[in-house]
């Protein structure tokens, strides 16, 4: 009796561990994946996977005709296949940001905008958005099938009259000083200017923070982030920490008595550039392996030296580990791939330390005995890179106990691993992440 229990027992057993292999081995959730993400069903909930045929477009042409304080005055149309639509209005910046990628699109569009439309609305009325003088906006309307699937978007542009302008305010700006890492610009208003607001950053820069913090308005940016002068008085403004060789970008914003804005102006300049047409070259000298202070701990830290000739107007530098090790990659396995992320251009502008400039000595968290492969690369005045020095060394066995002194800072950790004290901040001082977004929940689209 006992035997047969066993076997009971052992042959109960076997079919839990089949079971259990069963259900690791076969999936028991679809998930389906798009653009913005992925939606997942309990596959013993699915009943039926139908795939089915729409013919044509499905989307809702739309038109501004008109703006006015109250309403905005559109034409759209569906297409034969579109059982319906939705719509929204944002402002340009928004959409440009979300447009191309249509299911983000849609998601915003469905989050903030309940009601669908099914019927075309030659003179349609929009009421209830909330919209600022002299600004672009959009009009987006998503159109839906039969089914009830979002399909094509559709949009349409128009710009908000402007407000009369009290007088004719203007602030004139003249670069009274500009080198390699400075430049001072003095800004003098007339008398009809109430107030303005200033800011600088590289090419191209606060487009992009005006489009990602959602600024309708790019005034709007320039006073929330800039530095303002109100009541308005002649000033000069002096930026250093420039970069050498790039190109910035000065905002002036100004407005009336009633707050109204004028145009902004944009005053370009570009920093004198380093270097030559000659061969670019970064020298690498090693210093001192000493105990040194890491925020209140006593840690291993090599001392290294980037000395880049005359000329190379920009370089890059890196420590790698010489094998992998743990969690980080090794420079001789994946050599080919790090040389190229060294000698690459910064991927978005005004990104802080990407290059350097002058020679520099600083120090890495470096483990003893231990084999590592400096590398630095320079291109020159023409943008042309220069040889890559590599340099490979050991640290020795122990660090010295002398330690030189050092102002304290938060250490930087690369993809490779390595800490390193940062040469100057990475993260320059800001006004703060202001947002300022249009909610546009609430519209109302009526037939005239």
């Amino acid at each position: 009796m006992k035997h047969i229990f066993r076997s009971l027992t052992l042959f109960a057993l076997s079919l839990t561990c089949g079971l259990s292999a069963f259900a690791q081995t076969n999936p028991n959730r679809m998930l389906v994946n798009s653009e913005a993400g992925y939606k997942g069903f309990l596959v013993e909930r699915v009943q039926d996977i139908t795939f089915a045929t729409v013919e044509g477009e499905v989307k809702a042409d739309v038109e501004v005709k008109s703006v006015d304080e109250e309403l905005i005055v559109v034409s759209i149309t569906r297409s034969e296949a579109c059982q319906g639509f939705r719509l929204s209005v944002m402002p340009a910046t928004v959409a440009d940001t979300y447009y191309p990628h249509p299911d983000y699109m849609i998601q915003k569009i469905e989050s903030e905008e309940p009601t669908l439309y099914y019927q075309d609305f030659p003179d349609g009325q929009i009421s209830g958005a909330v919209l600022q003088d002299n600004t672009k906006y959009s009009v987006v309307t998503v159109g839906y099938d039969q089914y009830g699937i979002a399909c094509g978007l559709c949009r349409a542009d128009f710009t908000t009259p402007r407000a009369d302008i009290v007088g004719s305010p203007k602030v004139t700006t003249t670069v009274k000083e500009l080198d390699k890492y400075t430049y001072t610009l003095h800004c003098e208003p007339n008398a009809d200017v109430a107030g303005y607001a200033i800011v600088t950053a590289e090419k191209g820069v606060c487009q992009q923070q005006c489009a990602m913090f959602h600024f309708a308005n790019f005034g709007d940016m320039v006073r929330t982030w800039g530095i303002v002068s109100e009541p308005a008085e002649a000033r000069d403004f002096t930026f250093n920490d420039r970069q050498p060789g790039t190109d910035y970008e000065f905002f002036v914003q100004a407005w009336d008595a009633q707050g109204t804005y004028v145009d902004c102006d944009t005053i370009s300049i570009h920093t004198p550039g380093l270097g030559d047409s000659g061969d670019a070259y970064v020298d690498i000298t090693l210093g001192n392996y000493v105990l040194a202070d890491w925020g209140g701990e006593m840690l291993p830290s090599q001392f290294i030296t980037f000395t880049p000739n005359e000329h190379t107007s920009a370089y890059r530098y890196s420590v790698y580990y010489a094998k992998s090790t743990g969690d980080y990659i090794g420079y001789d396995d994946y050599k080919d791939e790090i040389q190229q992320e060294l000698c690459s251009e910064a991927p978005m502008a005004g990104m802080a330390n990407w290059f350097f400039y002058e020679p520099l000595t600083t120090d890495f968290q470096l483990n003893p005995n231990t084999e590592y492969v400096v590398i630095a690369a320079g291109k020159n005045g023409d943008g042309v890179w220069g040889k890559i020095n590599e340099y490979r060394f050991t640290t020795p066995s122990s660090p010295s106990s002398a330690s030189p002194v050092m102002v304290k800072s938060a250490s930087v950790t690369s993809e490779s691993g390595i800490v390193q004290r940062p040469y100057s901040p990475a993260v320059r001082n800001s006004k703060g992440d202001v947002s300022v977004r249009l909610k546009s929940k609430g519209l109302v689209l009526s037939a005239r």
